[in-house]
């Protein structure tokens, strides 16, 4: 759900604002108090800051867990995990790293559970369901454990052979291109090397230091190129470095990936104006409220562009009239 920071400012709500402003600054305690101050006028929040504020509160209490964990105090990485799970429970990636520390904490029967939670959320996710045979067999559920093992095994096969039956078709029609990407996926996919490469993006976009991030995102696609999330972080990180063109491209793909991801088609547009694009970003707009007509941010920018008021903003920045 990143966003670029132009489309953030025209959240509506100023504690949803505030705790964003703060969750980037890594400073948890302040972020959540604006969220939870957002969410107590829940039914009179607008259900795109209510969306905004929920997602980054449980990426708020998710990045306080892993610091908590790194620093070695498991406990609290524990609560704040749990924190997380209760706010955005269908999150299966937070169940999984929940599941984890409590294994460490010898609370091997909630371990268990948060993987099957996960998997409730994501049946593919196999790293949750190996996690899950492992904490069976240390809880003496053999036949469990057995049962977990050959699921595993049996989407493994289907990770390597589905990529590389289409990739193979691809060649036999002459679209290399295509052919390439189905068979890196199905030949250099690897769990551990991708976490690695797609959290150290994470952390290096929240630190500011986006080459580096773009570095480890193009690692990331490297092992995994059709992953929608990707490209809009790639996105995300070229229009920092100034590099819009390409951005537009990353933007595009991540949302020829996904045609539902709202943000990706929202991040587009407001890429598309930094450009002068200014039908392509409109059309991307309408495209936008179409999906989600909560959006707030579309809706504004939208109206700049139907009376040429982003046009005249862009032309007056040019000139230097915006300092």
């Amino acid at each position: 759900m990143r966003l670029l920071r132009e489309i953030l400012n025209l959240t509506g709500n100023y504690h949803v604002k505030s705790g964003i402003y703060h969750y980037y600054r890594n400073e948890y305690k302040q972020a959540v108090d604006f969220f939870r101050k957002a969410l107590k006028d829940e039914p009179s929040l607008a259900d795109g800051d209510r969306r905004l504020a929920r997602y980054y509160l449980a990426e708020t209490f998710l990045s306080s867990a892993e610091r908590l964990e790194q620093k070695g105090d498991i406990e609290a990485a524990e609560r704040d995990y749990a924190r997380a799970a209760e706010v955005s429970p269908d999150y299966p990636d937070i169940r999984f790293q929940h599941g984890r520390v409590l294994e460490r904490l010898d609370r091997t029967d909630e371990a268990i559970e948060e993987y099957r939670a996960a998997l409730a959320s994501q049946q593919g996710f196999i790293e949750a369901r190996v996690a899950m045979g492992f904490a069976l067999v240390a809880a003496g559920r053999e036949e469990e454990a057995a049962e977990a093992f050959a699921r595993a095994l049996d989407i493994k096969v289907r990770q390597i052979r589905d990529p590389f039956e289409k990739g193979m078709r691809r060649l036999q029609e002459g679209m290399a291109d295509e052919a390439r990407e189905y068979l890196r996926e199905a030949f250099y996919a690897a769990p551990d090397r991708f976490d690695h490469h797609f959290r150290s993006a994470i952390r290096f976009i929240k630190a500011g230091n986006h080459e580096r991030a773009v570095e480890h995102l193009d690692e990331a696609l490297g092992i995994n190129p059709k992953y929608a999330d990707l490209h809009n972080y790639r996105g995300i990180s070229l229009c920092e470095l100034g590099r819009v063109d390409e951005a537009v491209g990353a933007f595009r793909r991540s949302a020829a990936l996904n045609p539902d991801y709202v943000e990706a088609r929202l991040n587009l547009a407001f890429a598309q104006i930094r450009l002068g694009q200014f039908k392509e970003a409109e059309a991307q707009l309408e495209a936008v409220l179409a999906l989600d007509p909560a959006q707030t941010a579309a809706a504004v920018k939208l109206e700049e562009l139907r009376t040429g008021r982003a046009a005249e903003a862009r032309r007056a920045a040019s000139r230097g009239g915006a300092r």
